[in-house]
Parts: structure tokens; sequence; C-alpha cells
């Protein structure tokens, strides 16, 4: 914001995001409400080619632009996925038309080097947002390590999502008074009262375990299904929900249909964002028995809707988590250890509630306001002199 003397009485920020999440929907909107900081977010495309969600541009009530450009697809290492590498040849330009004082770069890519140039060239102030963990970074390209290498010694602040990542960025070289950990979003308290809401009056007798997100090869989920095969020979009722869609699915279809209790697996494709937290409603407990996830959004939608939750070690969100406190942590690998677990909770109706209890206080922490108050903190922490 300038005022007619032409003297800016805020600072002004631009986030560099890749694309439209809609849990980071809410991010956006509560920095903007603040009104502390003259806001933008620069988007490199509206939703990647393996992301079915639909978007409605009426909710984003903040400056924004979607970037024209292009995006190549690069083999992922240790899995048949492909990771996509944008580029937004306009961007510098719009960073200039713009003119912010501070730059947020989301990961090390292509357009947070672009954003770091930007910032070199008119001394203006740059902060790395990441989710990466020594997990997710573990089989880096050369070209990776470089962005890494060029970004984190030249940024003045450090925002990592989950506090793996405030250990990798530690590990790399950043600041450590300057790293602030800003837990990945939701909107919790409303999503919680939307499952609430949600849930049926008169309890199903069959117990429901869910899965949400996509059905690929790093998610885990053919140890999801080794490990229901084992729960459903001891409980006749017992089904399967996997809400999703991917490259996996007629795999795990055929592999469900081999096995005796298909008749108990539903496969329930994708569910848009606005309606998934009627899938959170229906189900006893939760599973995410990813092989790696930077951070693992769904098990604070699970959290939040008090849905007991067993979650891989691999995903980011098991730092939030003490296992056999607030919910289970398990290694996806070992499908006789994760059995035992969805057997714990299916026998356990007390332990059920005391997880479903202690997730919810636990969910506090990644409601919106309480993350844009984070990113208030980095800004003013970079601009310090």
């Amino acid at each position: 914001m300038t005022p007619s003397n032409g003297i800016r009485t805020v600072p002004r920020v631009v986030i560099l995001n890749n694309e439209i999440f809609p849990y980071r929907v809410q991010l956006f909107h509560e920095l903007q409400a603040q009104g502390t900081i003259d806001w933008s977010v620069l988007f490199s495309t509206e939703r990647s080619q393996e992301r079915q969600w639909m978007i409605d541009r009426s909710i984003l009530d903040f400056p924004y632009r979607i970037l024209p450009g292009f995006c190549i697809q690069w083999p992922k290492p240790n899995y048949s996925e492909k990771r996509f590498i944008y580029f937004n040849p306009t961007l510098l330009f719009e960073l200039i038309r713009l003119r912010p004082d501070v730059v947020i770069g989301y990961e090390f890519s292509v357009p947070a080097l672009t954003g770091l140039l930007y910032t070199r060239l008119f001394g203006k102030r740059y902060i790395v947002w990441t989710d990466c963990t020594t997990h997710t970074d573990r089989n880096l390209s050369r070209g990776q390590r470089w962005t890494r290498a060029v970004i984190i010694p030249r940024a003045r602040a450090y925002i990592g999502t989950t506090r793996a990542s405030l250990r990798l960025l530690a590990s790399m070289g950043a600041q450590p008074d300057r790293v602030l950990e800003a837990p990945q979003m939701h909107s919790a308290i409303r999503f919680g009262e939307l499952v609430a809401s949600a849930r049926p009056a008169q309890k199903n007798p069959a117990p429901v375990l869910l899965y949400t997100g996509a059905l690929s090869e790093r998610k885990g989920l053919d140890f999801l299904l080794d490990s229901f095969f084992q729960v459903a020979d001891r409980h006749p009722t017992v089904r399967l929900r996997l809400v999703g869609d991917g490259p996996l699915r007629s795999r795990l279809e055929e592999k469900a249909r081999r096995s005796n209790a298909a008749a108990r697996i539903d496969f329930m494709g994708f569910v848009e964002f606005d309606s998934i937290h009627r899938e959170y409603a229906q189900a006893d407990i939760f599973l995410l028995p990813t092989l790696e996830d930077a951070f693992g959004v769904v098990i604070v939608e699970a959290l939040s809707g008090g849905v007991p939750v067993i979650c891989s070690k691999y995903a980011g969100a098991a730092d939030y988590l003490v296992d056999g406190e607030n919910a289970f942590i398990v290694d996806p690998h070992d499908t006789a250890m994760m059995a035992d677990r969805i057997q714990q909770l299916l026998s356990d109706s007390n332990l059920r509630t005391t997880f479903a209890r202690r997730g919810k206080d636990l969910a506090l922490l990644f409601d919106a306001p309480a993350v844009a108050r984070i990113f208030e903190t980095a800004i003013q922490l970079a601009l310090r002199k």
C-alpha cells in the first residue's frame, strides 16, 4: 500500500507457489485479512497434471495471478512417478512490476531461483519456504543440489513446514536463529465442524478404515492392502475405503479381487475437496501408509475430524504425533505391525476416543490463523537489518 506521498506504509510481499492447493487458500486468505502486509501470490499453474481437483476461483479472495508458462516432467528416483519442473518466462518481469520488498519462494525450483534473482538485482529480501526433509531429499540430482546451494545461503529467513524440514535446513547451512516452523496448514477448526455435521447419528456397525489420497506407488498402498487382509481374517465386518485415483488403481483393484476380502474393499475414486469431509465422517480409523511424504496434509484432516490416526513414519506429519499417545506411528513395510495397530484400535473403543480427542487438540497447531502469524514473523525477521 502506497499513500499519496509515495511512501509505502506496509511491506509488499510476493509468494511464489507452484499450483493452487485447496488447503493453502485459507492461509493466503488469512494473510490478506491481517492487513499488516501487502500480499500477492503468483502461481506457476492452476493445477498440475497429476491433480484432479477443480478450483472455484470465486473463493480466491486475495491478490493472485496464474502466470503463463510450461512444465516438463522428469523421472522421480525410487518411484515410477514424475516430478514437475515449471518455467514461467514472464515471472521476473512480473516481480519488477509488483516491486515487492520480500519474495517468499516455495521449494527450490526454477521460479524460486527467479525470485532470488529479483531480490539480488534490486536489493530486496528472500525467504525460503519448504516441505523438504532428509528423507524426501535423499536422492537429489546434481541440479537439485545446486539450486539448494545457491538459494539457502542467500535467504534472509526460512520457513519449514515440519520439524524434519527445520532439521534439513539447518544441515544445509540455514542460520538457526532465522529458521521458523510454520506447520502445513489447514482450516482445521472449520474442517472439524464440517466432519461433525456430516457424521451420521446412528453409528454404522461395520467399522470403516479410510485412506484418502493418490493411488500411486509412493503412497504404500500395496502394504496397506496386505495389512487389511490380515485384519479382515479376524474382523469379518471391517471395511476399507480407498478414496482417490491414480496410476496404481487397476493393479490394486486386481490385488483386491484375488483376496478373500474383495467384497469389503471400496474403491471410491476421486472426491472433490469440498466434499471430502463426508468421507472422514464415516471413518473409524484413518491410515496413511506412505513411503514418502514431505508432510501428508490428510493427517491434519483426520485429526481435525476426530478420526483416530495410524501414520507412516515416512510422513513429515509423523513428527507431530506421539506413538501410542495420540496416534500410532508405523513402518508401512511391516504389514504385521500395521495390522496389529489396526486391530488394537478396532478392539478398544476407549483408545479410539482418546486418540480422537487428543488429535483434535493437536490439529489446532495447523489452523490457518496460527500459521499466518508465523509468516508475518518471518517477514519482519527478513526485513530486520
